[in-house]
């Protein structure tokens, strides 16, 4: 398997729960959902364009750390009774994001061509919304891994629901005062859509399981280990 790894950053970004509305919780890390969109930004593809790049072969994953989450007030407009009228929304958004973003597939070719699109993008890269840009601070070099069993992860996101698949690894001594400290949290999120013009349904979910603090598997999940981050493969 070929991959290369994206190092970037965001000063903000929210990646919204799906069928959330007024109050829009944000998943802390970008879904399967947004790294194919963002693969299909660099390339200057349609969404729907994107999604196809799965079925194509392509694989990725994520390993990313946040220094915090806030809340903001979003004023919008919407449709009541056949009258424009203007309302407030909460939005959660995280701040100081740091990512490690991989992409992999079995055709080194392809590879490279996603490889080449991210270091001279289409379409300007976000981090869930349009207002957060998202900057590139590193197109790691193409190589050659495949994915083998690992059982020890953090920050990161392991498909599949492995809710009593771990135990914790948290070292409480090496822990700012004030983190906060969360057990591992399992979301349905989409995986496929069924496009009709502009209008999209969900085709199919998957349970995803999004780690934080340090955790030990109890049944390895393949991952790629790059320098000290393990990547597990979505």
């Amino acid at each position: 398997m070929y991959y290369f790894i994206l190092e970037a950053y965001t000063p903000t970004a929210s990646f919204r729960l799906p069928e959330t509305h007024t109050f829009q919780q944000t998943l802390p890390l970008p879904p399967l959902t947004a790294l194919l969109g963002l693969a299909g930004a660099a390339m200057g593809l349609s969404f729907d364009a994107a999604m196809t790049l799965r079925e194509e072969g392509l694989a990725c994953g994520v390993w990313g750390k946040h220094s915090g989450e806030t809340n903001d007030l979003w004023k919008f407009q919407k449709i009541k009774s056949g009258e424009v009228i203007s309302a407030v929304l909460t939005r959660e958004i995280l701040y100081d994001l740091k990512l490690f973003i991989i992409y992999a597939s079995k055709n080194e070719r392809k590879i490279n061509e996603l490889r080449q699109a991210f270091l001279s993008p289409v379409y300007a890269l976000t981090a869930g919304t349009s207002d957060d840009l998202l900057k590139l601070r590193l197109v790691g070099s193409i190589k050659k891994a495949e994915p083998v069993p690992q059982r020890n992860y953090e920050y990161t996101i392991l498909p599949g629901d492995h809710s009593e698949n771990f135990e914790s690894s948290i070292k409480l001594d090496d822990l700012p005062l004030n983190r906060p400290v969360r057990a591992p949290r399992v979301f349905l999120l989409p995986v496929s859509f069924t496009f009709n013009g502009d209008e999209r349904r969900v085709k199919s979910r998957g349970h995803f399981t999004f780690i934080d603090t340090p955790v030990t598997l109890k049944k390895p999940v393949p991952g790629i280990a790059s320098e000290e981050r393990i990547l597990p493969i979505l």
